[in-house]
């Protein structure tokens, strides 16, 4: 029911790109958001598809809920918990109009939302994280399977690979511990690893009143130059030559599949 409410709000209070008055943000909705095209390769869609079927059992420590040890069926986590098909799209549009050269994903999965960033740059290198080692070897598979050489996988935690990675990234995607506490201090250790101009996206920002909350204070961040709201997705941008601002876009009909 909030979820419901979230959004009529979420809807009432955007705005279409003709109410955008930020050249860079116009340009992603006319080229980006509202475009239906590119879309990925349909091996992968088809081949995520396949999963739902799937009813091998993966075992692994599920961090985002304490680290206990669960036990699931793939068809499971790709009915339920994989990423909808319309956002992992964006995903693919968004790094296909981005261009980033170096993307990282925190919270793997069975890697469809990383197959579909992945796809769309293979020119990039790209970094992976999961806690769950089941999970992460499976994906590590789904990758090797679509040709998707360019993406390391690594079985370790959000904090682990902060204390031990000093690289940088152009394109930061976070999908996981949808908590208020956690998702701050993720923040502030990733926007010291998002290059100048770089984007980092937050799925599930209306999912609990935790993250209605985290997303509020990331958005004010003295480091962050531009924020966008798509219901599903928040989007933060650091360096961009412009003065701050928020913007609330309304994002096309399929939407409403989330309800």
């Amino acid at each position: 029911m909030q979820r419901a409410i979230d959004f009529i709000g979420y809807w009432i209070s955007s705005k279409t790109r003709h109410g955008t008055h930020s050249p860079f943000i116009y340009a992603l909705i006319e080229n980006c958001i509202y475009q239906q095209k590119p879309l990925p390769e349909r091996e992968i869609c088809l081949f995520f598809e396949s999963l739902k079927t799937n009813n091998e059992l993966i075992s692994g420590a599920d961090f985002g809920n304490g680290g206990r040890q669960v036990t699931r069926s793939i068809s499971h986590y790709a009915k339920t918990s994989s990423m909808l098909d319309f956002q992992a799209n964006l995903l693919y549009r968004l790094v296909a109009y981005l261009k980033p050269q170096s993307i990282l994903e925190l919270g793997t999965n069975i890697g469809k939302s990383g197959a579909y960033m992945a796809s769309a740059n293979r020119d990039s290198r790209m970094i992976t994280i999961d806690a769950n080692e089941g999970l992460n070897r499976l994906a590590a598979k789904h990758f090797q399977h679509l040709d998707l050489t360019h993406v390391e996988c690594r079985a370790q935690t959000f904090e682990a690979f902060f204390n031990e990675n000093n690289d940088s990234f152009d394109f930061i995607f976070l999908d996981g511990n949808h908590h208020y506490e956690p998702t701050v201090e993720y923040f502030k250790s990733l926007k010291t690893k998002v290059n100048s101009g770089g984007a980092l996206v937050f799925h599930d920002i209306y999912y609990n009143v935790g993250m209605k909350k985290a997303w509020a204070e990331i958005k004010k961040d003295q480091d962050v130059s531009v924020s966008l709201d798509l219901f599903f997705f928040g989007i933060v941008w650091f360096g961009k030559n412009q003065a701050k601002e928020d913007f609330k876009i309304r994002f096309p009909k399929p939407l409403f599949r989330l309800f």
